[in-house]
C-alpha cells in the first residue's frame, strides 16, 4: 500500500516497494504493483516520479525489506520436504508412472543438489586488486559500507577489499556478497559497449541499478555509470563478454545482462568482465552465469531444473547452460510462459514463486 509523505511543502504518494514519490496516488499504486509483480523499475511510470534522498539509517531498514529471498531459508524449503509434499501427491507425470513417493523425494533431492550444491561452485576467478580499485574511483565508500553492515564490514569483504587472490566460490553464504561487490564493478567498469547501452541519459539515473547503488561517495550510481578503469579487456575480450551479456537474463525482469537496468544485471555483467578478464571462455562465461543466477535466484532455477527433468527428462548436469540463461527460460516472460504455465498444466498446486529483491542486503 503506497504511503502519503510530504516533501519540499507538497505532499506525495510514495511507493513503499522503489520509493519514488508521485503526485498522484494512482501512479504511486501503478509503480507498486509493478514493483511487487517484476521487482524491476518501469520507466514509463518512474518518468513521472521523484526520488528523494533518504538518510543511511533509513536506506538500510529499506533494503532489508526489498531484500527478501533469503537463500538460506528457500534451501531449507526445498530440501526440507515442500516439495516433496507437493510431488507426492501425484503418481503419474508426462506419462511415466512414479513408483511411489520415495522415487519423486529421491528426484527432487538431487535435483536440488544440483542447482544450489551445498558446497557451491569452484571457480578459477580472484578479486585481486579490483575491489581496491572501486573504492579509489569512489564507487565504493568505505563509511557508507559500513552502515550497510551496521558498523562492521563482513570478513568476506574486507578480504576482497584488502586484495583477495584466493578463487571465489559461489554458494549459500557468499552469494549476497558477492551481488554487493560485482554490482559497482558492472556498473562503473569503463568498456567501449557500454556507450551503447538502450537507455537515454535521462533514465540513467533513475534504473535499479544506478539509483539503487547509493553507497559510492555520491548516492546516485549513475555519477559512476561506464567511468572507472577498474578491469581492462582487450577487444577479443570485450567482444566475448559484449555477447554473452546480451545472450543472458535474470528472472526480475526482461532485460538482458547487457541491459543493465537493475543489481542483478549489473553484477552478472562485472563477473563476466572479471571472468574474461582472468581467461574464461565464452562456454565458461555462460556457465559461470548461471551458476551466479542460481544462488541469486534459487527458486527459479530449481523450479527450472524440475521442469525439464519431469516434462523433458532432461537431467540438469546435461543442460547447456547458454540454453538456460536464454530469454526463453532467464527472462520473467520467458520463465513464467515456459517454466510456470507449464508446472502449472501439471496441476502441481502449492509451488510459490519468490523472486529475488534488486536492492543492497545486509546480513
Amino acid at each position: 500500500m503506497v504511503k502519503l509523505i510530504q516533501k519540499e511543502n507538497q505532499n506525495y504518494y510514495e511507493c513503499e516497494e522503489c520509493h519514488y514519490a508521485y503526485g498522484t496516488e494512482e501512479l504511486a499504486q501503478k509503480c507498486e504493483n509493478w514493483c511487487k509483480t517484476t521487482r524491476s523499475c518501469n520507466l514509463e511510470i518512474i518518468k513521472y516520479g521523484k526520488k528523494f534522498e533518504i538518510d543511511p539509517e533509513t536506506a538500510i531498514k529499506n533494503e532489508k525489506t526489498i531484500g527478501s529471498t533469503i537463500i538460506s531459508g528457500l534451501l531449507g524449503v526445498f530440501v526440507g520436504g515442500f516439495l516433496v509434499f507437493i510431488f507426492s501427491k501425484f503418481n503419474y507425470i508426462n506419462g511415466n508412472l512414479m513408483a511411489n513417493k520415495v522415487n519423486v523425494e529421491n528426484i527432487i533431492q538431487a535435483i536440488v543438489a544440483q542447482v544450489l550444491p551445498k558446497e557451491g561452485f569452484q571457480t578459477r576467478l580472484a578479486f585481486g586488486n579490483s575491489v581496491q580499485k572501486m573504492i579509489d574511483c569512489k564507487v565504493i565508500d568505505i563509511e557508507k559500507l559500513k552502515k550497510l553492515y551496521n558498523g562492521n564490514i563482513p570478513e568476506y569483504i574486507q578480504k576482497a577489499i584488502d586484495g583477495n587472490n584466493e578463487p571465489i566460490v559461489i554458494n549459500n553464504e557468499t552469494a549476497n556478497y558477492l551481488l554487493t561487490l560485482f554490482w559497482p564493478l558492472g556498473l562503473s567498469n569503463k568498456t567501449e559497449f557500454n556507450e551503447n547501452i538502450p537507455f537515454s541519459k535521462k533514465d540513467l539515473p533513475y534504473l535499479a541499478s544506478t539509483g539503487g547503488w547509493w553507497l559510492g561517495e555520491k548516492n546516485n550510481g549513475v555519477e559512476y555509470f561506464n567511468k572507472c578503469e577498474i578491469i581492462k579487456l582487450t577487444p577479443e575480450q570485450e567482444s566475448i563478454v559484449y555477447e554473452v551479456a546480451q545472450n543472458t537474463y535474470r528472472p526480475c525482469c526482461n532485460n538482458s545482462t547487457f541491459a543493465q537496468d537493475c543489481n542483478h544485471g549489473s553484477a552478472l555483467l562485472g563477473a563476466l568482465e572479471l571472468a574474461a578478464s582472468q581467461g574464461y571462455s565464452k562456454d565458461e562465461l555462460y556457465k559461470l552465469a548461471l551458476q551466479l543466477n542460481s544462488f541469486w535466484f534459487p527458486d527459479n532455477y530449481v523450479k527450472i531444473a524440475l521442469y525439464k527433468k519431469l516434462v523433458e527428462n532432461q537431467d540438469w548436469q546435461n543442460i547447456n547452460p547458454k540454453e538456460i540463461m536464454s530469454i526463453k527460460y532467464s527472462s520473467i516472460s520467458g520463465y513464467l510462459q515456459n517454466v510456470e504455465k507449464k508446472l502449472a498444466q501439471l496441476n502441481l498446486p502449492g509451488i510459490q514463486t519468490q523472486g529475488a529483491g534488486c536492492g543492497l542486503q545486509n546480513e
